[in-house]
Order: structure tokens, then C-alpha cells, then sequence
């Protein structure tokens, strides 16, 4: 099925902050981005994009604030030959829409389902209204490449009738997308790769919320002890809801002082290894399950840059660790390239990768 996402308005095309929640709730919804495209409001053009793209689009989700959203209504129902009225006192929707809500409405233009969703910021979105079947599923397969993992998944895609594309996220972390053919059976297909990849397999496009579902479901704790991700494990996986459960609290040990006076990192440790080294995420380890009562502890420290590398421990240098309280730990040395906030959010992901490893009993049974 083919996807959609038109933004009208100069004033939600700028505001970064409310176009990740639109296209957060989007995927949510949908499972996946559609093409997006934007619009300005006076744009004369505004009609023809409309049902250019309902010639084009199964689904078609317009986003407009409250001027651009009645803009919008108008155009749809010149479009349709319908009428307006206000639903609810509040809503202004077709008057023979498919489906209304709140700020939301549903129509048929061309064989397409166009929602139209009022999305004022620091308000919240209007329901989405499609329903929707999708014929693709995402999942993730760990410690292995791209081409490898390709060539054991082609005969099962081609037994059961699905396309594959593969995305390498990291060296040893490949996000696959499979979309089914018209008679494809994407489940039979997912059954076969969980099978033939066993512990490798995770069966979600979010490889946190696949770690963070798992310590919820079985009553564990995990916290953290960031240094140049600065909180941004923490922040992540502080995303989903419930998570209270699994998360007390975090530590932020940007300088080596701080580290050393809240998780005990031994200066001889700091003075002979520095902060980026082996010897000193696994310090913090010890040091944050000490301070916590968590089962688990991540640990990252390293070189995000632009400036701040050697020749020895050159920008993009980071140690990632995961240990629990029976004294076991995983260490891993990255050696990332990119620009300082990519550098950033790799190492995150693995760190998580490393709690997998560590503990492949608990996420993989």
C-alpha cells in the first residue's frame, strides 16, 4: 500500500520539534514514513497536489493548523462534490465523511483515503482515522553482515513470496524491511527467519523498545552511566511508556572527577587507561550497579568529537559496556565514523547491543 504525508503551512514545515511528533504518531499508525512532501497554505497549487496525490496514494494524510486545516476541508470537498459542516460543534468535516473525530476526518477522493488531521503546536494531534493493513513487517538481526544475511534469507523470501531490503545500522546490526507479494506470506516467512537467525533475530523495527519491553515484562532494572552521550541512553529508552518499572535513575559522569567521585573510578584507572578505555567503562559498571539497585548497567565513554582525538584514540573512539550484579560484563571497542551526533547515537545503539549479548537468555528465549 502507498503512503502519503502532506504538510501545509510554512509555520509546521519550520517547527522541527512538532513535525518529529507528527511523524512519530505517523509511523506509529502506519508502521512506517510515508513520502512527505510540503505545501504553503496560499500556495494555488494546493488543489491540484491534493488530487494528484490521491491519483498516486492509497492513503493520504493532510496536516494542517487551524487555518490550513479548514483551507484543506474546502479543497477536499470541491474535490469530492461534498459539503461542510461542523461535527461535534468543533470539528469541520465533510458532511458524508467516511469517519469523524475530533479534529480529524476521513474521505474518498479517487480510490484514496485522505485524512485530513488538524495539528496545532503544543496541542494534540487529531485521531488518525485509516484503517490499515500492512504488508510489510521490519526486524533486526544482530552479529551479522548485510551480504551474509542476504544470502540465507533469499531462498525463504523467495519460497514465501516477499521482497527484502536490508539496511546495515551498524557493523553488526542489519534493520531488514520484508514486504509481501500479492499471495506472499509474511508470516511463514518471519517464522523462517527467527528459526534459521535464533538468538540473532529481533522481531521489531526498535531494537530499545524490543530491550526495554523485555526487562518490563520480567521485572528487571537497568541503569546507565554516560559520558560523552551525555544522557541520551538514558533519554531513549525513557521513551515508552511504563518504563518506570525497569528505571530508577541515571548517571551523567562527564569529566573523569566525576566519574571518580560518583562511581568510584580509581584515579590509577584514570591516570594509566584514561576515560576512554576498557578499564574504565567496566569501573563504571561496578560503580553504577554500587549506587543503583539495578540488575543491569550500561556504560559508554568515548571520543564524539570534532576535536579531542589521537593518534592512538582517534575521534570516533568509544568503549560501550554492559555488565549485571553477578560480576559478568561485555565490553566492546567501537571505532565510529561521522559527524559528532551520529557518533553519538551509534554508540548507544551498542551499548544496548552488548546488554543482548551479555544476557541473550533473557531478551532471545
Amino acid at each position: 500500500m502507498r503512503q502519503s504525508i502532506l504538510i501545509i503551512g510554512e509555520d509546521l514545515e519550520i517547527n522541527r520539534e512538532f513535525l518529529n511528533y507528527i511523524f512519530q504518531s505517523y509511523e506509529d499508525h502506519f508502521g512506517e514514513l510515508g513520502v512527505v512532501s510540503f505545501a504553503p497554505k496560499n500556495s494555488k497549487e494546493l488543489p491540484f497536489i491534493i488530487e494528484n496525490l490521491s491519483k498516486d496514494y492509497d492513503f493520504v494524510s493532510i496536516f494542517g493548523s487551524d487555518e490550513n486545516f479548514a483551507i484543506a476541508a474546502k479543497i477536499v470537498a470541491t474535490l469530492t462534490g461534498g459539503s461542510l459542516e461542523l461535527k461535534d460543534s468543533t470539528t469541520l468535516a465533510l458532511k458524508d465523511s467516511l469517519d469523524y473525530s475530533k479534529n480529524s476526518f476521513l474521505a474518498s477522493l479517487n480510490n484514496a483515503q485522505i485524512n485530513l488531521i488538524k495539528a496545532n503546536p503544543n496541542e494534540e494531534l487529531g485521531e488518525f482515522l485509516t484503517e490499515y493493513e500492512p504488508d510489510f513487517s521490519y526486524f533486526h538481526l544482530i552479529d551479522i553482515d548485510a551480504d551474509s544475511a542476504k544470502i540465507l534469507m533469499l531462498p525463504l523470501a523467495k519460497t514465501y513470496e516477499v521482497d527484502i531490503t536490508l539496511a546495515q545500522i551498524l557493523p553488526n546490526l542489519i534493520l531488514v524491511r520484508a514486504k509481501s507479494n500479492k499471495f506472499g506470506q509474511i508470516e511463514s516467512f518471519l517464522q523462517g527467519v527467527k528459526t534459521l537467525f535464533s538468538q540473532k533475530f529481533i522481531p521489531q523495527k526498535d531494537v530499545i523498545k524490543f530491550v526495554a519491553k523485555k526487562l518490563m515484562q520480567k521485572g528487571l532494572k537497568i541503569s546507565f552511566a554516560e559520558s560523552c552521550t551525555a544522557g541520551l541512553v538514558a533519554a531513549k529508552f525513557a521513551r515508552y511508556g511504563g518504563i518506570s518499572a525497569s528505571f530508577d535513575g541515571s548517571l551523567v559522569t562527564y569529566a573523569n572527577h566525576i566519574k571518580h567521585e560518583w562511581l568510584g573510578v580509581e584515579d590509577e584507572i584514570l591516570d594509566t587507561y584514561g576515560a576512554v578505555s576498557e578499564p574504565c567503562v567496566k569501573a563504571m559498571i561496578k560503580g553504577t550497579l554500587s549506587t543503583t539497585n539495578a540488575d543491569f548497567a550500561l556504560a559508554i565513554s568515548g571520543i564524539a568529537g570534532p576535536g579531542g582525538g589521537t593518534a592512538s584514540k582517534p575521534v570516533g573512539t568509544v568503549y560501550v559496556a554492559a555488565g549485571d550484579r553477578n560480576g559478568n560484563i561485555e565490553v566492546e571497542r567501537l571505532l565510529l565514523k561521522g559527524e559528532r551526533n551520529y557518533i553519538r547515537e551509534q554508540s548507544v545503539l551498542s551499548a544496548y547491543l552488548c546488554l543482548l549479548r551479555l544476557k541473550s537468555e533473557i531478551f532471545f528465549a
